[in-house]
């Protein structure tokens, strides 16, 4: 995949830097680079590059202010991934570039941070978003930026001396999300009967894939003026339980471990894309297809598909986002039979009693109806108290 890229910034020392990282990483790239915050329109037209797939730019340059310059950027190619280089790391701010950045990223930069730029815009590239529907995800206003301890929490992980330790010491400094892994960890649709007080244990037993999607669930800095904190907080528990539920089945139905962890973080964040649409101005019951981004799926499930993405998660658990809409335990596309136990798991979130799960069972493949029935006893004594 050859991706064009533009780049801005007044110190030339940096974007020779900057050039050297995409010739190692990316070399059959084109990188166009631009020293005259002012003259990046003139020079990207005559430069005989296309709509760049990333643009870059430096936050604090004399002429022209970063968050100005990719402000314009959102409106000429709102496809394009857009990019804050900043020297200033404080918490404050990925919470004031979420409407004109996708990505804050640190100076002095890594290869590591550019890496998981380059592969989150590569895997973009290949979702099955048609050229509208990514205008429409581009121009969406209030998307949620990582913050610095979900990046630092991200780089311990990739680190290769690892360990649970080390993950407990950068958790340990976010209360809510500690709380959040202990919550998680000692409920027992997880399968853990003894209770844990160790942050380390209780993070061994979620494993490091599903402590960065908690973290990202409840870090990501989302700036809500239509959703309430009341609603915020419902429909994120309610996509814990089903996410928690999802995962269940996919374990009973021996799935992989691996799958059974896609199957928990397509449901936990899928939640994101449900709120993201709602401050658009939907009714919780209009998210589906208030946006109209594109006709074979539903808005909340691409918004959340395409935060997933630039957050660097893999193309199938993007898909398995895209196809959580209806139970199709038989079908020859993973995706849809991973995305089933979702559905399955929707489903089952609301009922309450024997009868209703009944009903449910009769609609349901033989093994699947089994499998239910079995569960019953175990999701109706948990009822709404799911957590508690």
């Amino acid at each position: 995949m050859k991706l064009e890229v533009i780049c801005v910034d007044d110190d030339e020392f940096m974007l020779k830097a900057i050039g050297r990282v995409f010739r190692c990483l990316r070399p059959e790239w084109q990188v166009l680079l631009i020293p005259e915050p002012l003259q990046w329109k003139t020079q990207w037209k005559s430069s005989g590059f296309g709509e760049p797939a990333i643009f870059i730019s430096d936050l604090l340059m004399p002429k022209k202010k970063g968050d100005e310059l990719l402000g314009e950027v959102k409106k000429y190619f709102p496809e394009a991934v857009r990019v804050l280089l900043t020297g200033d790391t404080s918490a404050d701010i990925p919470k004031r570039a979420h409407d004109f950045a996708h990505f804050v990223l640190p100076k002095p930069f890594t290869q590591y941070d550019f890496e998981r730029l380059f592969v989150s815009a590569e895997r973009l590239h290949k979702m099955p978003f048609n050229g509208a529907c990514r205008k429409k995800l581009g121009l969406l206003a209030g998307l949620p930026i990582l913050p610095n301890a979900v990046r630092e929490l991200q780089q311990v992980i990739a680190s290769p001396d690892c360990d649970v330790r080390l993950m407990a010491e950068v958790i340990s400094h976010e209360p809510a999300l500690t709380a959040r892994v202990f919550q998680i960890a000692n409920s027992s649709y997880f399968g853990f009967r003894r209770v844990t007080d160790s942050l380390p244990e209780a993070i061994g037993r979620l494993g490091a894939t599903l402590l960065e999607t908690i973290a990202l669930s409840l870090l990501a800095h989302i700036p809500y003026k239509r959703v309430s904190p009341s609603q915020q907080k419902r429909i994120s528990e309610k996509a814990l339980k089903t996410a928690s539920v999802a995962r269940m089945f996919a374990k009973n139905l021996q799935f992989s471990r691996r799958d059974q962890d896609k199957v928990f973080i397509a449901t936990i964040l899928t939640a994101i894309g449900r709120l993201l649409v709602i401050e658009e101005g939907a009714a919780e019951d209009q998210v589906r297809d208030f946006l109209g981004l594109q006709e074979t799926f539903e808005d909340h499930h691409v918004v959340a598909a395409y935060l997933l993405i630039l957050w660097g998660y893999e193309i199938e658990t993007g898909e398995l986002i895209l196809n959580q809409n209806k139970v199709h335990f038989s079908s020859e596309n993973e995706a849809e039979r991973l995305g089933s136990t979702i559905a399955l798991a929707t489903l089952t979130e609301p009922l309450e009693t024997e009868e209703q799960f009944e009903q449910l069972a009769l609609q349901l493949p033989e093994q699947i109806s089994a499998m239910l029935m079995d569960l019953m006893p175990q999701l109706l004594e948990a009822g709404p108290n799911f957590f508690e």
